[in-house]
């Protein structure tokens, strides 16, 4: 039986939400909007287990294109998301975005030439983009504040089980019909990806629209039946006076100086993630686990696709787990305190890395790069995708997170252009060391910049950014604390 919410107006139905219990319709929810994180993950390591035995071969600009072609589709579903979801919605365009993941795996895997490969991949890149762009920034906007880093970095944790499982199916399938490796295998590989993608497609329908972008789009009809869902109830008389009271108040939101500084401080977060070395663990580390020899040698090919896939799966197992400790504690410890110590970790992880590559040890490579990955995925990866959904108005959220995904996917085109130029002239140990400094200023830029947000509404951290000056995020919780408590007494 829904709780009556009485007399509300827009502070007390925000807050509402935002002190809440979790119960099995949030977990649900997140889970059907964190299916796109899946195959977001899924899809960009399937390509890399079925490459070998794909058929077709690129040369010239198209060699380069099947590199980029996903990175190029991301981009362009950040756009598209840019221009869509504050004015139509974020259920609708997760909806759609279920669809072209699930007719995008299946394009791929009835591909009958190089060129409609291509294609599919960067249709599957739109998808990825969008995706990336507005599954977080969904999951905030309902959850309770107290659980909405845990809720939100749902999607990243998904990221990472999509890539180990896209290597144990791909080394499955392999096993299984080494035979038909050539002909059927890499279709499959590549094709079982629309089977969580028709089925996200279809349970998408009944998730609810985001009920803070209801309220301020000022849709209270469609606001009343979606707050049922989360165990709600208004009366008409009620949902009038917030009628009246949305009509007098809200304005139409836009890039002011709060919404500037956030944006700067995502933004450079989001560079940071990318350019600071996680490209190299993820490259080079089946390259070191594969001179280690753990799953033996073979001649047949296929049986040594499966060595190197399965050699991946390591490092994709300890991403898994990594990101499972930032789902636990991020409401606990902090967005800020947990990327200070990723950071910390990072920084002597690469140090390790490259003393290690100019002494040849590689189990000391080995456990650098191990060592990286669980220090950025439990304080970095998914921590970035969070405070791009925290930070903003909810009536440019959408907006300013499609910003924020084109930035990260920029810079992820540029290290991934970058990188190899690095490893021809410095080497593997002078890259890492490059990496170390890196992450040193990454260390600075989140010492002086970025501030705590646990336990803050959406609304008290743009509320932070209007009050806080840029120099002093830092201590912007502690500085708006006074208001706050103000705030709390007068409820």
């Amino acid at each position: 039986m829904p709780n009556e919410v009485g007399n509300p107006s827009l502070q007390d139905l925000l807050r509402v939400l935002d002190n809440n219990r979790v119960n099995k319709f949030y977990w649900l929810i997140t889970i059907l909007a964190a299916v796109g994180g899946f195959l977001f993950g899924y899809d960009t390591a399937a390509i890399g287990t079925a490459e070998l035995f794909v058929p077709f071969h690129y040369e010239g600009f198209l060699l380069g294109y099947e590199v980029a072609s996903a990175s190029l589709g991301a981009a362009i579903g950040t756009v598209l998301a840019y221009f869509y979801t504050d004015k139509y919605g974020r259920k609708s365009l997760l909806i759609v975005d279920a669809l072209i993941y699930a007719l995008a795996a299946i394009g791929s895997a009835l591909s009958v030439n190089g060129i409609m490969l291509l294609i599919m991949r960067t249709l599957l890149g739109v998808a990825i983009g969008a995706d990336s762009a507005i599954a977080t920034a969904y999951i905030t906007e309902y959850a309770p504040k107290d659980k909405r880093g845990s809720l939100a970095i749902m999607q990243q944790w998904m990221i990472t089980i999509g890539i180990l499982g896209s290597y144990l199916i791909g080394s499955a399938i392999f096993y299984a019909v080494p035979d038909l490796a050539y002909s059927l295998g890499w279709r499959l590989v590549l094709g079982l990806a629309a089977v969580p993608a028709l089925i996200g497609f279809a349970f998408r329908f009944i998730m609810p629209e985001s009920p803070r972008w209801l309220l301020y789009t000022g849709k209270l009809d469609e606001l009343k039946m979606e707050l049922r869902k989360f165990g709600f109830d208004i009366s008409e008389q009620n949902l009038e006076r917030l009628r009246a009271i949305t009509l007098t108040e809200m304005k139409e939101a836009s890039l002011d100086d709060a919404a500037k500084k956030a944006l700067i401080v995502v933004g450079l977060w989001l560079v940071f993630q990318q350019i600071t070395g996680i490209n190299v663990p993820f490259y080079y580390g089946p390259i070191v686990l594969s001179k280690l020899h753990l799953f033996g040698t073979a001649v047949n090919p296929v049986y040594s696709n499966i060595y190197a896939v399965l050699e991946s799966a390591i490092l994709a197992a300890i991403n898994v787990a990594a990101t499972f400790i930032a789902f636990r504690y991020i409401d606990r410890i902090g967005r800020r305190t947990l990327g200070l110590s990723a950071y910390i970790g990072m920084l002597i992880s690469d140090l390790i890395g490259g003393i290690s590559v100019v002494r040849g040890f590689l189990p000391g490579v080995l456990i650098a790069f191990a060592g990286f990955i669980i220090f950025f995925a439990y304080g970095v990866g998914g921590t970035g995708w969070l405070i791009q959904a925290e930070y903003f108005d909810t009536r440019i959220r959408g907006r300013m997170a499609a910003i924020g995904a084109l930035i990260d996917w920029l810079a992820n085109f540029v290290i991934i252009e970058v990188f190899p130029v690095m490893l021809s002239s410095i080497g593997l140990a002078g890259s890492m060391f490059i990496f170390a400094v890196l992450d040193v200023v990454a260390l600075m830029f989140i010492y002086l910049f970025v501030p705590e947000t646990k336990g803050l509404s959406l609304e008290e951290i743009v509320e932070m950014f209007k009050q806080v000056p840029f120099t002093q995020l830092r201590h912007g919780r502690e500085l708006i604390a006074p208001t706050l408590l103000q705030r709390e007494e007068k409820h």
